[in-house]
């Protein structure tokens, strides 16, 4: 995740559960998490995640130099834009490589693949977001194929310098993972500030284990955390976050997405926000209301205002007027309170919804109005 922390904990069998499954990730070469490390702490594992890494590869062309090592296959990547996002292409896998460079940065060493001495692709990708500018994570998306020879070329100046990728690397590019979910398990409605649980079932039916990369979580800000679920090939698997939703915005809904960049799934949950009444007095019949208008916000705070009268021969103490309505998408309620009201007594009475409800610019719909006092005693 970037540029803001993303509150979600794994329940399931999600990021945070990944330890001891290293066998569901055999034929991708290395364990959970790795990809955004540095190439020292990178490491290639084989069918029992133990396997050492592939030896270096050092390339120079021109001016460059380039040391290359870890080759891995993975369905999709974390891609280093403006914010990291899962990226993923459809009949694509994408080959890996740690990568460190004498001083350029290393999104732009001018490397390509290419397969029996055919050009593949250029297209690089930065993965993840590396600590240093000159050591990170290159990704190539393939096609998915049945390769020959595949080798990673560093060509400047008239050199050119080839590192060619290790066979069991290659093979995995003519195997893929398929991924499919149902959708994304959410509650219908929470109060205002409530965290709460979302949850998806992912199922691999391609042919070899693999990682699920998603990102999931609400939306309310511009970056979303991501997860990543082992799914065993022919198995299901279900991930469960708790997301702390960002309030500061007030939102009717809250919007939850899982996207794992070829496609995604969306919902939303309510925001309900129902005055408290615990530290109220009991609804009153004798507190009675005889006219109410909604306020429009010209020239006050956007509300609700009336008349309300003691219908009792006793005086009511402790009175409360309770007014609720609907502003532009959203719906509002305010209290107004007064010590004391003597018999046949009238209250010309007003509640004020506050700024969000003014910034709306909507007139006050579905008026309710609830009334509580102390009975005379």
């Amino acid at each position: 995740m970037d540029r803001r922390q993303y509150l979600a904990t794994a329940v399931g069998l999600g990021a945070g559960s990944l330890a001891g499954c290293n066998n569901y990730f055999a034929d991708e070469t290395d364990t959970a998490g790795t990809e955004d490390r540095s190439p020292a702490e990178s490491l290639t594992g084989g069918s029992s995640g133990t396997r050492s890494p592939a030896p270096p590869n050092t390339l120079s062309a021109g001016s460059y130099t380039v040391t290359l090592s870890n080759p891995r296959v993975r369905a999709s990547i974390r891609d280093a834009g403006v914010h990291v996002d899962v990226r993923a292409e459809h009949g694509s896998q994408f080959l890996l490589l740690d990568a460190e460079t004498g001083d350029a940065r290393v999104e732009e060493i001018p490397v390509r693949v290419v397969s029996d001495g055919e050009p593949i692709t250029d297209r690089l990708s930065l993965v993840g977001r590396p600590d240093r500018k000159t050591a990170g994570v290159i990704g190539f998306p393939l096609p998915v194929s049945d390769y020959g020879t595949v080798a990673v070329v560093l060509e400047s100046a008239e050199e050119t310098a080839r590192w060619r990728v290790p066979d069991a690397t290659v093979e995995m590019l003519s195997r893929t993972p398929e991924f499919t979910v149902d959708g994304i398990e959410v509650p219908d409605s929470v109060q205002v500030g409530e965290s709460f649980d979302a949850s998806f079932t992912v199922a691999n039916d391609g042919d070899r284990d693999a990682r699920f990369l998603a990102e999931f979580g609400h939306t309310l800000l511009s970056d979303t955390g991501e997860v990543e679920v082992a799914v065993p090939v022919g198995e299901r698997r279900t991930h469960t976050s708790t997301i702390d939703p960002f309030y500061d915005e007030s939102p009717a809904e809250i919007p939850v997405i899982l996207d794992w960049g070829l496609q995604a799934r969306h919902a939303t949950v309510a925001v309900q926000r129902e005055t408290a009444t615990t530290d109220l007095p009991p609804l009153s019949d004798a507190l009675s209301i005889e006219s109410s208008y909604p306020i429009d916000g010209t020239m006050v705070n956007v509300g609700v205002g009336g008349t309300a009268r003691n219908t009792s021969t006793s005086a009511l103490r402790n009175c409360v007027i309770v007014a609720s309505g609907d502003v532009g998408e959203q719906r509002f309620s305010a209290t107004t309170r007064r010590d004391r009201l003597e018999p046949d007594q009238p209250w010309d009475w007003e509640v004020a919804f506050g700024d969000e409800a003014d910034a709306q610019r909507e007139p006050v719909r579905n008026i309710a109005i609830e009334t509580r006092a102390e009975p005379p005693g």
